[in-house]
């Protein structure tokens, strides 16, 4: 409501009627009175006073809702307005009273505020409250001002007063309401909002702000949308797209990042508030905190798909009916048994489901559980369509959080397997018993003490009385010799509770004694105690009397067979000491260059049958070796491209001399190191490669290595020969036979596969053969060779330790090679341990190399292309500054002639492909007088002291073992070691590590002991 208008106008009362008595503004004067402005503009106060100026401001008074009075300087009443006798419940009498005779209880600070109107000043208040009598509160809105005479002095004052309770009951009514609604928005929700009607942001959100951390510049027009979760942004804005589009309710669950980072899932809606017209004023929204529900949701989701899981995952029938009977959750292993959808069984009993009878039974069992309140277990046999057989089912009660009976869960299990399992388990022990019977002399049984309980059957074999056989006296029965281990057997086996079972002899009623097996076993409680002891003992006098028969055949075979190996090895070493005295001087009178053509033919034909014995002997020592058990695999890690490429080439040359293609296949996924025992390896594919070339006239050989199956690496050699027979594809792997014709098989000793073929056996594996004949054959087998990642480290050790570095030196070496596989093993042997290596892939890049690197040594190849190794070696001697270089030759070739060619030309050494490590290592430490850094910190030098640990016997005694190692007598090694011992015990060490070198047939170890003893 406005404000009461400042006018001067007062009533007075004459004759029973309100009229104007004075007008003293200075102003125009304007009345307001019953919502209507009276302007008094252009009349004085004589106008005022005429009669129809009377009658329209006695109207206007009479209608005013606004109480007025006016009182001179003393508060007596001059004149009123009926609407502040009705407010005041007064009657015209009051005019010439006073203002607080009328109200005696007017308190002092109304008193000091008309004192001070009447000093000129105007008071007012919008809203004042009065308690009513009747203990009600009355609502005022009032004006005091002073109103003044024509000579301008203040004659007394006017008040004007407006009761405002109703008014003001319905504000406090709304703000109460409006309080209401913003407690329920605040508790229901953690924001609210008010939005365009155009859906952009364009006010400031405290609550927004304070929940998201986001500022107003960040959160204005679209950027809320930051704050969403970025799964959840895309169908959060499309929502409020359509919302605002269509004038609809906007309403979505997204995830609301907090201003600590954590997004809470949020329920946000939004009204939109129209005009009369249909169109938006505006949108009001909230988002309430929905993230405990959803998490509760989700835990149930997961709760429930974890109960659907075990239901569906379990093989069993599940379901679950009401008290009416009718079912109201089944898995679907029940579903597939009633052959229908688990929707079609829902809501139905078991009169819908099975035949009648079959569902009067079910019914019955269901009341009486429901009646009981108890669960029970129970077998039925069951035929519903083409499923029959014995089911096991249990009922349990449906209870709710109270202890009510909602109905009935169930379980049922078809359990016709276990039952047939049963039956048959019966039949089986009947069996078995039979069994025992049929097979067993003796049956019997014992308690948990071990007494036995039940000797029957041993007493009618034994003749034993009952009383000789109290006790333990039934071991009176045993033969003297088997007693005391049957005893110890049985307690031992009593004590553990573990299985009995021995062998020994038991007299017969006759006096004689044959062999039993002993077996018994404890019957255990469901606590792990023995109830009883069951035991069986079963004649195996004659099995016994064929293992003791073929025992002693086995030992005097073995020891026909040591002694065989024996006499081989023996003889081998006797054979080869004269015969490297022939090949020796056969090579010897080769190197001669003043023997005619003829006489060389001659030698060489001398120099080849003693190769070819040698072979032959040495063959056969090998496979005595092998059938005595006296090797071992000796595996190391090494480089196995490197190691390939060397079997390879040596193989590629010799088939080359035949006319015949060499193809070498390398998968490329093979590893770069392997463990392996590399000697006999390379062993095992030179012999199957030598038959290959051997046997083929025509076409190629092929070696190819590459993955089998189970991560196995396969080794094949194939051929274009001229195979084998069928009936020949295994006897060639026996010793001295051979494939073939007569002149073929003069070429060789026949042990080669019999020998490869032991070996790959100990490899865990064996050589098969495929063959034909007129077209070839392939061998192949497969073994597992463990990557080693360390063949470097590996190959590094030598007698002393693992090589770590070279003293107070870093010699340089340049490889020269056309292979990448034999640059690659040296370069990665030598750079670790201190050496600077350099590479050349030819003679000509090689020469470049030395004039450029200048190394203190060079190891070359001699087949290679552009320039050779021997045209290197040459050039290399030739030049003034590098004559003196050392020169190691290292090639696969496998003729004499290029080795002692290469000597001729220049070469200082000579290393046969594949490389041995510690072989080249030794070769460079000789030549570039090197002393080596052990990982123990040792030299070559102090490991050569701890030898000399070892106190050798007199020089008499050394020679005799000397001689005894030149001819490969292990035996004779052995015994001497033992005399030796015998002498005095400082000889002993020496004596035992000699017996031990010896047992290994490591000859070439003893002599090297021998020499550095002396």
């Amino acid at each position: 409501m406005s404000q009461i208008d400042q006018s001067d106008i007062f009533f007075t009362k004459e004759r029973s009627r309100l009229i104007p008595i004075t007008y003293s503004r200075k102003h125009t004067p304007t009345i307001h009175a019953a919502g209507v402005n009276i302007n008094m503009t252009g009349y004085n106060q004589s106008d005022i006073a005429l009669p129809q100026s009377e009658i329209y401001l006695q109207q206007a008074i009479e209608y005013a809702p606004v109480a007025m009075v006016m009182f001179d300087r003393e508060m007596h009443y001059l004149a009123v307005s009926r609407r502040w006798l009705e407010d005041h419940n007064l009657s015209d009498e009051i005019i010439g009273r006073s203002h607080y005779e009328v109200f005696p209880d007017i308190p002092q600070n109304w008193k000091d505020i008309h004192q001070r109107c009447l000093a000129g000043a105007i008071e007012q208040c919008d809203e004042d409250c009065y308690l009513r009598s009747d203990g009600s509160v009355e609502w005022v809105r009032w004006l005091l001002r002073p109103w003044h005479k024509a000579n301008g002095d203040i004659g007394g004052m006017i008040m004007f007063s407006e009761n405002i309770t109703q008014r003001k009951q319905t504000e406090i009514a709304l703000y109460h309401s409006e309080e209401r609604y913003r407690s329920l928005i605040s508790a229901t929700s953690q924001i609210v909002w008010i939005i365009p009607p155009n859906g952009l942001v364009i006010y400031d959100n405290p609550d927004w702000r304070e929940f998201t951390g986001q500022t107003w510049e960040e959160f204005k027009g679209w950027g809320w949308l930051e704050a969403i979760h970025p799964e959840d942004r895309l169908f959060t804005s499309e929502a409020w797209d359509k919302a605002v589009k269509n004038v609809t309710l906007y309403q979505v669950q997204h995830r609301l990042r907090r201003y600590d980072g954590e997004y809470r899932y949020m329920l946000a809606r939004g009204v939109p508030i129209l005009e009369t017209d249909g169109s938006v004023r505006e949108w009001v929204g909230t988002h309430t905190d929905i993230h405990d529900q959803k998490q509760a949701e989700f835990a149930l989701r997961d709760r429930n798909t974890l109960l659907r899981s075990i239901l569906e995952s379990t093989p069993d029938f599940i379901f679950v009916k009401d008290l009416e009977g009718r079912h109201i959750a089944v898995n679907s292993n029940l579903a597939k048994f009633f052959g229908k959808p688990i929707d079609d069984i829902i809501g139905k009993t078991d009169l819908e489901l099975f035949a009648p009878d079959v569902a009067r039974e079910i019914i019955d069992k269901d009341r009486q559980i429901l009646t009981m309140g108890t669960i029970d277990t129970y077998e039925e046999d069951v035929s519903h369509g083409e499923i029959n057989g014995t089911f096991l089912t249990t009922k349990t009660p449906w209870l709710d959080t109270e202890g009510n009976i909602l109905g009935i869960i169930g379980l049922t299990r078809n359990i016709s397997d276990r039952k047939q399992v049963e039956q048959e388990l019966q039949l089986s022990e009947e069996r078995f018993r039979s069994l025992i019977k049929a097979i067993s002399q003796i049956i019997w049984t014992a308690d948990t003490q071990g007494r036995v309980t039940n000797l029957l059957d041993w007493q009618i074999y034994t003749g034993q009385t009952e009383a000789q056989m109290a006790g333990v006296g039934w071991l009176d029965a045993i033969h003297p010799g088997d007693r005391a281990q049957t005893d110890q057997t049985w307690m031992q086996a009593v004590e553990v509770k573990g299985l009995y079972e021995t062998e020994c002899r038991v007299r017969a009623a006759d006096g004689t004694y044959r062999y039993f097996q002993n077996r018994a076993v404890p019957i255990l409680n469901q606590d792990g105690m023995i109830r009883e002891w069951v035991g069986i003992c079963t004649d195996i006098e004659d099995r016994k009397q064929a293992e003791i028969a073929l025992t002693q055949a086995k030992e005097a075979a073995e020891a026909a067979s040591y002694a065989k190996s024996e006499f081989l090895a023996n003889m081998s070493h006797e054979l080869r000491t004269p015969l490297n005295g022939i090949l020796g001087y056969a090579q010897i009178l080769q190197r001669s260059k003043n023997l005619q053509p003829e006489e060389r033919s001659r030698i060489d034909v001398i120099y080849q049958c003693g190769s070819h014995l040698l072979t032959l002997i040495n063959d056969i020592l090998d496979l005595s070796k092998i059938e005595a058990q006296k090797v071992e695999l000796m595996p190391t890690d090494f480089h196995f491209p490197a190691f390939l490429q060397g079997v390879a080439e040596m193989c590629r040359i010799r088939a080359e001399l035949k006319g015949i293609k060499f193809n070498y296949q390398l998968a490329a996924e093979l590893p770069i190191g392997i463990r392996a025992d590399e000697k006999r390896l390379r062993q095992v594919l030179i012999n199957l490669l030598s038959n290959a070339i051997k046997f083929t006239d025509a076409g190629s050989v092929t070696l190819t290595i590459s993955y089998a199956l189970e991560g196995k690496i396969r080794f094949e050699v194939r051929d274009t020969g001229i195979g084998i027979v069928p009936e020949k594809q295994q006897i060639i792997f026996q010793p001295f036979e051979q494939a073939g014709d007569s002149r073929r098989q003069n070429e060789g000793t026949g042990l080669g596969l019999a020998i490869s073929k032991k070996i790959v056996e100990f490899m865990g594996s064996t050589i098969e053969v495929q063959s034909e004949v007129g077209v070839g054959s392939i061998f192949w087998f497969d073994v597992n060779l463990p990557t080693a990642d360390e063949w470097v480290k590996t190959s590094q050790i030598d007698n002393y330790g693992q090589i770590i570095g070279i003293k107070d030196c870093q010699p340089k070496v340049l490889v020269v090679d056309d292979k990448w596989a034999n640059r690659s093993v040296i370069a990665n042997l030598l750079s670790p341990i201190g050496f600077e290596v350099a590479e050349a892939i030819n003679g000509e890049e090689g020469w470049q190399q030395v004039c450029e690197f200048q190394p203190d040594l060079v190891i070359t190849d001699l087949l290679m292309p552009e320039l050779d190794g021997f045209g290197l070696i040459r050039r290399i001697r030739a030049s003034e500054n590098f004559k003196h270089m050392v020169i190691i030759v290292s090639s696969a070739s496998v003729f004499e002639v290029d080795q002692h060619r290469s000597l001729e030309v220049g070469g200082d050494e000579f290393i046969p492909k594949p490389v041995q490590a510690i072989h080249l290592l030794d070769k460079l430490q000789k030549y570039l007088h090197l002393e080596w850094v052990y990982e123990e910190q040792k030299t070559w030098k102090q490991a050569d002291q701890d030898n000399n640990e070892l106190v050798a016997p007199a020089a008499a005694d050394m020679e005799i073992l000397y001689e005894l190692a030149m001819k490969g007598n292990f035996k004779g090694i052995t015994k001497q070691a033992a005399l030796i011992a015998k002498m005095d015990e400082k000889y002993v060490p020496f004596a035992q590590h000699l017996q031990h070198l010896a047992k290994q047939f490591q000859d070439q170890k003893i002599l090297l002991l021998i020499q550095s003893c002396k």
